[in-house]
């Protein structure tokens, strides 16, 4: 299949002639990802560690040559891998700000340099700034509560988000079923739910900014082996505490721009209509919350007229959903982690830390929702 970058965003993001490039662009840095790019990111989507060799044998290059061109997207900022964890510990707050005139900036750095924020975006409308935090306990969601109340800012309004139906883990879903097939992981049995300790956080910490770094670089990180921190690892996917992701920069495939959606759905139809949208490759983020509307999505754009399209599209399968806002997402800053200049290009890495605002917690009750399985117990130690 065959991906049409959006002309728009090939005239918006040729900007510059600057320090790195890669292929034809040699002596200039990346701006624009090929189909041929799109096909590697959307396969490292289905595995983020997948063999070099089993990446290249679906789609018909060799294990140098993906190796090669995966190497230049990354050192030049324009995709990356890392670790998230799984949907029970996947919980926190969806936060709106408005600043202050002339404050946005300085914000916005405030909040990119912390842990638990996974991502920060500028809209236009009512509020100046989203954020999406994690906070997988109650220690945690009161620790970000207070952070963010202490904010300079004129207004805020906080939900809590519960269950995560997409995002984290996307999919440009590109490639064919047998290509998929030929990269896609062996299915790992679940293990009993148990405590996450210091030792998985720590795993977890070395991850998250390269999913695909060896055993044995982590082992000599985390002063173990290179045996047991693969055992280390299978355990902590078993057991739902970690997850790989594989992400881009979002305008450089022809998505400049993003669509904010808060909407409410009848409780009975919440679950299938957050699975579907969670399914589709424009979304960027789509969960429960707990206020006045119950689902909260963030879609790519190639222009603002996509998110009218988007609407009508998800109208057409569950007819009883009702828009109470929308908005334009103008820019992101940060994404799961990554901070990132304006085209969409990893800058700097400030890792994901979902337990931050408790280090030395003995011990803490995980917030669920009403009715919904307790996530796995968080428990650290100093």
């Amino acid at each position: 299949m065959r991906v049409w970058v959006n002309v728009f965003s090939l005239r918006l993001l040729w900007d510059d002639r600057s320090v790195h490039g890669w292929g034809n662009h040699r002596g200039n840095r990346l701006n624009v990802l090929s189909e041929d790019d799109l096909e590697l990111v959307d396969a490292l989507q289905v595995n983020p560690r997948a063999s070099w060799a089993a990446v290249g044998a679906a789609l018909g290059r060799s294990a140098v040559t993906v190796a090669r061109r995966w190497n230049a997207l990354s050192a030049g900022g324009a995709a990356w891998t890392g670790a998230t964890v799984g949907p029970d510990l996947f919980r926190g707050m969806f936060i709106e700000l408005g600043c202050r005139p002339g404050t946005v900036d300085a914000v916005t750095a405030a909040l990119v340099g912390m842990p638990d924020v996974l991502t920060v975006g500028r809209t236009i409308g009512e509020f100046d700034l989203y954020v999406i935090a994690i906070a997988p306990t109650g220690t945690a969601l009161s620790a970000l509560s207070d952070r963010m109340s202490g904010l300079d800012v004129q207004r805020s309004r906080m939900q809590l988000y519960t269950r995560v139906y997409g995002g984290p883990e996307w999919r440009l879903r590109i490639l064919s079923r047998g290509q998929t097939a030929e990269v896609r992981p062996a299915s790992l049995r679940p293990m009993r739910r148990a405590a996450v300790d210091e030792a998985d956080r720590a795993l977890f910490l070395a991850l998250s900014g390269d999913a695909r770094r060896t055993f044995a670089e982590l082992a000599d990180e985390l002063h173990s082996t290179p045996q047991a921190v693969r055992r280390h690892v299978e355990r902590m996917r078993r057991r739902g505490h970690l997850h790989f992701r594989t992400d881009m920069a979002r305008p450089m495939a022809g998505w400049p721009m993003a669509g904010l959606l808060w909407l409410t759905v009848p409780e009975q139809e919440l679950d299938a209509a957050g699975m579907l949208v969670g399914t589709w490759p424009e979304n960027r983020f789509c969960a429960a919350v707990v206020s006045a509307a119950n689902l909260v999505i963030i879609v790519n754009l190639r222009s603002p007229d996509e998110l009218q399209d988007f609407v009508i599209r998800l109208r057409r399968k569950h007819s009883t959903i009702t828009v109470l806002d929308r908005r334009i997402v103008l820019r992101l800053d940060k994404i799961h982690g990554r901070v990132l200049d304006s085209a969409g290009r990893s800058q700097r890495l400030v890792p994901v830390d979902p337990w931050h605002a408790v280090p030395a917690m003995a011990q803490d009750e995980p917030h669920a929702e009403a009715g919904q399985g307790a996530p796995a117990e968080v428990r650290l130690t100093g």
